[in-house]
Parts: structure tokens; C-alpha cells; sequence
């Protein structure tokens, strides 16, 4: 009984913890971090070394898909290289800008007006493009961060699930 009830405790804490991606902060890099010190409490064999093969290549597939798919989106409208990267260092200014409002929900709003912003930019007026196609790189850029951050939190979820069905099946 009160395994059953750590157990669930542990599991919605792992689950609150996924919910920290969404204020920029690494929600699921935490999560890991409790999942590997969890291992220290149990039964030996719990977690075994395919479980951590595929927890931490989820996790490192999360980390890729959210900074590759606003690249790649704006690859698809023919973003330059300096508004890629403007993009990307956008996106983090906006997230650590945005944090202080909404209850730290405003880094998700700050991380996509900071893509588009430093997108948009970094196509106008480091690539010296129009404004109409720095305005269809800065949408694309935004549209790919937000794949990213949303493929990346559904990884984090099943991650929760993928941990939770590993140690209740366990104990």
C-alpha cells in the first residue's frame, strides 16, 4: 500500500515536473535527473540498461527536434543561415524575457515572439532580404520552434508513462 502510494507520488511529480518545458525551463532534463536518483531506491533489475538506452535517446531526440524542426521550417521557405541562428539565440532572449509574466507561462510566448522576432531580423536585415519574405522566414521559424517544444513535451510525457509502467511493474 504504501509503495502503491510513493509510487504515484513519484509518478505525478515526474508528470509536474515535464510541465516546466512550457516556462523554458528543462522540464525533462529534471525529470531524468530524478529518474536516474530513483534508481538508488529500487529493487535492483528495475530499470534495465535498455530502459536507459531508450529514456535517454527520447530525451536527447526531444532536445534535437525542438532547435532542428525551426531550423528546418525555415529551410522550407529558404531561410537564410544568419536568420536561423538569429531565430535560435531570438527564441532563448524571448524565453528568459517572457519568464517574470503569466506565471512563468510568458517564456512560451517570449520563446515564440523571440523566434520570429530574431528571425525576422536576422532575414530583413542581415540577409538583406524583403520584408515579405523575412515575414514568411519569421512565421516559419515560429511555427517550427512550436513543433519542436510540442514534440518535445510529448516525449516527456510518455517518457513519465514509459518510467511509470517500468517501476510499478517492478514493485
Amino acid at each position: 500500500m504504501i509503495s502503491t502510494i510513493l509510487l504515484t507520488a513519484f509518478t505525478i511529480l515526474l508528470f509536474l515536473l515535464i510541465f516546466l518545458n512550457f516556462i523554458s525551463l528543462p522540464g525533462n532534463w529534471a525529470m531524468a535527473i530524478l529518474v536516474l536518483f530513483s534508481a538508488i531506491f529500487v529493487p535492483d533489475n528495475t530499470y534495465s540498461i535498455w530502459f536507459w538506452i531508450q529514456f535517454f535517446g527520447l530525451l536527447t531526440i526531444g532536445e534535437i527536434a525542438e532547435f532542428y524542426l525551426q531550423i528546418h521550417q525555415g529551410k522550407k521557405v529558404n531561410a537564410s543561415s544568419s536568420s536561423n541562428i538569429m531565430g535560435i539565440i531570438g527564441a532563448i532572449a524571448g524565453a528568459i524575457i517572457g519568464m517574470p509574466f503569466f506565471f512563468g507561462f510568458g517564456a512560451i510566448l517570449g520563446t515564440l515572439a523571440g523566434a520570429w522576432l530574431g528571425s525576422y531580423l536576422g532575414e530583413r536585415f542581415l540577409a538583406q532580404s524583403e520584408h515579405n519574405k523575412a515575414m514568411q522566414v519569421a512565421k516559419a521559424s515560429m511555427v517550427g520552434k512550436f513543433l519542436g517544444i510540442l514534440i518535445k513535451f510529448s516525449l516527456g510525457i510518455y517518457l513519465v508513462f514509459y518510467t511509470a509502467k517500468t517501476i510499478f511493474s517492478a514493485g
